[in-house]
């Protein structure tokens, strides 16, 4: 009777923890590309997640229990992509979602996350948007609006209270959020910004708007359009013998800024959520250590950096949720965590009302000479 009562109470206690977990096994799910032309990247993703987990596991797991990764793959189309991590949730018991690639599907997928009151750990994705506050997302890298405000911080520092500002940009509600991040950061040192100059979406005026900037007698300009556009703009103001300081978004200029006219040596900066300088010497032994005991790929290491330090928030949250494990508890844990050592990221701080780790961005000035990229100030931390 005794060992009757005994398992009973066990299977109690399972059935009383959280989906995917039981009293030695801990199912965690991640949503990437699999296949297709992006299908390298998501399956050197997997590996590294199932290869740090293999690790932990080795060591006797967290609180006993392993981790169990679960790569659910892309679909042919969006609609796809998001059936499959449905279908994954219906068909198995998943704790957790961890360092999934959420690039273009971010508020679709924490609207089904939120359906199935799952945490979500650590996505690769390019901005959070403003989604964030209260859901059980924790992001490792800034959004466009965060770089934007690191990015106005310092420009701040080079420009005086009474120095007009401009700021440029295709209409829209994306850059809206950029424009208005930039004014809050202005507007906490008692000023506003003094110019901002939107045009329709590949309209470009740019002989007007070399103009405007030339009036403005200013020497700082944010740009937020496509790199065509400030191609154009940085030609037109070489033209004019005008050369302010320009401030821009790294994700918006996805080719090389070495070709720009010569009077703007050292006048553009780029934000940056991550820099190659994040990786700790630490981190980097911990990485290739992994590596070569795994064979990972050579390639896709800002997807794999991304992922792996993905894998040891979640874990970090899972010891500091203790045994008895349930989603609020982790999501407790992690929410605990202040200046969080990945090895592989800026320190990671997270609170009930911050769901980004890496609250800032790095800076770096465009030097056209020796055609490289120089930091400025290190990493941007928003207060």
């Amino acid at each position: 009777a005794d060992m009757d009562d005994l398992v009973a109470y066990l299977t109690h206690l399972e059935t009383d923890l959280a989906p995917g977990v039981n009293n030695d096994r801990i199912q965690v799910a991640s949503l990437l590309p699999l296949q297709g032309p992006q299908g390298r990247l998501g399956q050197a993703m997997a590996q590294v997640m199932l290869a740090y987990f293999k690790g932990v596991n080795a060591r006797g797991g967290v609180f006993g229990r392993r981790s169990e990764l679960l790569a659910v793959p892309f679909g042919d189309s969006p609609e796809a992509t998001l059936g499959n991590l449905r279908s994954a949730f219906q068909r198995e018991g998943i704790f957790a979602l961890v360092g999934a690639n959420t690039v273009g599907l971010d508020q679709e997928i924490l609207d089904l996350l939120r359906e199935q009151d799952t945490p979500l750990i650590g996505p690769f994705t390019q901005d959070p948007g403003d989604e964030i506050v209260n859901a059980a997302a924790f992001y490792l890298y800034p959004g466009f609006v965060e770089q934007a405000r690191a990015l106005a911080d310092a420009a701040f520092k080079e420009t005086s209270a009474d120095t007009p500002v401009v700021l440029v940009g295709p209409e829209g509600d994306h850059v809206d959020r950029l424009v208005q991040a930039v004014q809050q950061q202005q507007g906490a040192r008692g000023t506003e910004a003094d110019v901002s100059v939107r045009y329709p979406r590949g309209e470009m005026d740019v002989e007007a708007l070399a103009e405007r900037v030339a009036e403005s007698n200013s020497d700082t300009l944010f740009f937020f359009g496509d790199q065509a556009d400030l191609e154009a703009l940085l030609a037109a103001l070489a033209e004019r013998e005008l050369s302010p300081r320009v401030y821009l978004l790294s994700a918006f200029v996805p080719r090389s800024l070495f070709e720009a006219p010569p009077a703007f040596d050292q006048r553009l900066f780029l934000a940056y959520p991550t820099l190659g300088s994040d990786v700790s010497d630490s981190g980097r032994d911990e990485y290739a250590k992994l590596a070569q005991a795994h064979a990972l790929p050579p390639d896709h290491l800002q997807g794999q950096i991304a992922a792996f330090a993905a894998a040891k928030l979640l874990v970090e949250g899972l010891r500091g949720a203790g045994r008895d494990l349930s989603r609020l508890a982790l999501v407790d844990a992690l929410e605990a965590l202040y200046a969080f050592e990945t090895g592989l990221t800026p320190p990671l701080s997270y609170g009930p009302n911050r769901r980004i780790g890496a609250r800032g961005a790095h800076v770096v000035a465009v030097d056209l000479v020796n055609k490289s990229y120089q930091p400025v100030g290190g990493w941007h931390e928003l207060r």
